[in-house]
């Protein structure tokens, strides 16, 4: 989340003018991230969250990750939860783009990973990946292994710059995962950025799941690997054995994986791995008159990467 799109109150006035809203208390803008700008506000004695969509044009898009907030909140998966205007629409227009204004959940994400709070994200996961089977809007993952190549030759400058010769290593290592990738593992509707940034806690639970714009159709297992990406390595970027057995210990204790998700854990990891990898190399100085945005390194998904590389099966990462 970043400001990109600057708006007074009486912007925001003009746009609440089609909710059933009486007074405007406030207007800050949220400074963290780098897709959409937000900002929280303060309605009649409420706060929301006012999103404002930079990247995503597509309406028929926005309403998909609108319309699974909803699905989510409804089956009490703690969730932001759009908040539909007088034409029972949940999308609006703000500064001709399209905007959305959602509830605001109380926590803050955390610095310091430990075991409880990996092993609270992997039920909060599996919670998610159960209420999503009667879900009936579908999204292609656009970022999973097919789009990965287009990705390397965009960026073979910067890969290179990034380390010696790592265009042509990664595409070896992409025909690697081809050549390993499952066909066929239970699947559905996927967080698919479920980084600590992008959860909440407040009093060492999870207190809400934010962020849902790279929600898609995939394996479940692989938006469980993303998670082991984002939470199982330190601040050193060491792989923590605890820290993984206690997200799995988590997500199995509700929704239990199978032998062949399982299996395939491995081969999973390294292509969230090369994803967030290749993403992050693509955002380097690629965006247009940013004010506040904290690009992100890709060097330590560069680590992991290798690290996944040596991994042969499950019992390697200390199960």
């Amino acid at each position: 989340m970043a400001v990109f799109t600057h708006i007074t109150k009486e912007d925001l006035k003009d746009f609440l003018k089609n909710y059933n809203f009486n007074n405007l208390d406030f207007i800050k803008g949220i400074n963290e991230g780098i897709q959409n700008t937000n900002y929280k506000v303060g309605i009649d004695s409420n706060d929301y969250i006012l999103t404002i969509y930079e990247n995503i044009t597509d309406t028929n898009d926005i309403n998909f990750f609108l319309e699974l907030m909803i699905h989510l909140s409804s089956n009490n998966i703690k969730c932001p939860t759009p908040v539909k205007n007088l034409e029972n629409k949940s999308i609006g227009r703000i500064k001709s783009k399209s905007s959305a204004l959602l509830t605001f959940l109380e926590g803050k994400s955390i610095s310091s990973i430990e075991e409880s709070h990996t092993y609270e994200i992997g039920k909060a996961l599996a919670e998610m990946h159960l209420n999503v089977t009667n879900f009936k809007l579908k999204k292609k993952n656009d970022l999973s292994y097919n789009g990965w190549s287009n990705l390397i030759e965009a960026n073979q400058k910067k890969l290179n710059f990034l380390e010696e010769n790592l265009y042509n290593k990664l595409k070896k290592e992409l025909n690697r995962i081809r050549d390993l990738w499952p066909k066929d593992l239970p699947s559905g509707i996927i967080h698919a950025d479920l980084f600590p940034d992008n959860v909440l806690f407040l009093n060492n639970k999870v207190s809400g799941l934010i962020d849902f714009y790279f929600s898609c159709n995939d394996f479940f297992a692989y938006d469980l690997s993303i998670c082991i990406n984002a939470w199982c390595f330190n601040k050193e970027n060491k792989f923590s054995k605890e820290i993984f057995k206690s997200l799995l210990k988590g997500y199995q204790e509700l929704k239990p994986l199978t032998d062949s998700e399982l299996e395939n854990l491995p081969v999973l990891c390294s292509g969230s791995a090369l994803r967030f990898l290749l993403t992050r190399v693509d955002n380097w100085n690629s965006s247009n008159e940013v004010d506040i945005v904290n690009y992100q390194d890709p060097k330590e998904f560069l680590s992991r990467l290798k690290f996944h590389e040596q991994i042969n099966n499950i019992e390697d990462y200390g199960l």
